[in-house]
């Protein structure tokens, strides 16, 4: 009886360790198959950070090789009759026709002669002014003539933004030197004399200086002496 009681008992531990080992097993088994599902996703997640960042890289390495002409006049539809110079047929016509005149006088002179010179420098200034026009995008009319863009649209900003803002600049500089000039010359005993006969030195002071009206107006409109009083202004009778 005692032989079956400890035999009893050893198959009880058996088992018992058994389910033990087992419910151990499980939770492992668990626990290794999350790590790898997790190790999978951030692997995947790398993968794609990978590919947009290669992406992004091919982008802007490509953007410096876009043509000129298709990024100036990728746009040409809204604009009708219009094409790029470059491939603009009345435009090169125009070319052939200046030069072949050109070339036409060019023969009556003697190679080594002033005015024989003179033509082949002019004829080098039209070739490098019909190439300056086809390489900067901008568009041609069926007259082979380029066409200026002035309707906002960013593409063709520096057709017409930038020389309108330096027409402005050199505008505002002349004007804010002469009316320094004027009240320069209001300080003096004659200042009639003074504005019919130009004190030159002193006006090209004045010139140099007005080459930063921006700021200098903007300093006086600051400290309020950019405009005179309304108490000063003088109104006709009515």
């Amino acid at each position: 009886a005692r032989d079956d009681d400890e035999t009893m008992n050893a198959v009880a531990q058996m088992n018992l360790t058994s389910k033990v080992t087992v419910a151990g097993l499980k939770p492992t088994a668990r626990a290794q198959r999350a790590a790898v599902k997790t190790e999978a996703r951030c692997s995947a997640a790398d993968a794609t950070r990978k590919a947009a960042s290669l992406a992004v890289a091919v982008a802007v390495a490509a953007a410096p090789l876009v043509a000129v002409e298709e990024a100036f006049a990728r746009d040409v539809a809204p604009y009708a009759g219009l094409t790029p110079c470059k491939s603009n047929k009345a435009f090169a016509k125009r070319q052939k026709t200046e030069i072949k005149a050109l070339e036409k006088r060019l023969k009556k002179y003697d190679a080594a002669s002033a005015p024989a010179l003179a033509l082949n420098a002019t004829i080098e200034k039209t070739n490098t002014r019909f190439a300056n026009y086809g390489e900067s995008g901008l568009l041609c009319g069926k007259d082979g003539l380029p066409h200026l863009i002035v309707d906002g649209n960013l593409e063709h900003l520096g057709e017409f933004a930038v020389p309108g803002l330096g027409f402005l600049y050199v505008a505002g500089w002349i004007g804010y030197a002469g009316r320094s000039y004027v009240m320069m010359n209001k300080e003096k005993a004659k200042p009639t004399e003074g504005e019919i006969i130009i004190d030159v030195p002193k006006a090209l002071g004045l010139m140099f200086q007005a080459g930063g009206w921006p700021l200098l107006a903007a300093m006086e409109l600051k400290n309020q002496t950019l405009t005179e009083k309304a108490e000063n202004i003088t109104v006709s009778p009515r």
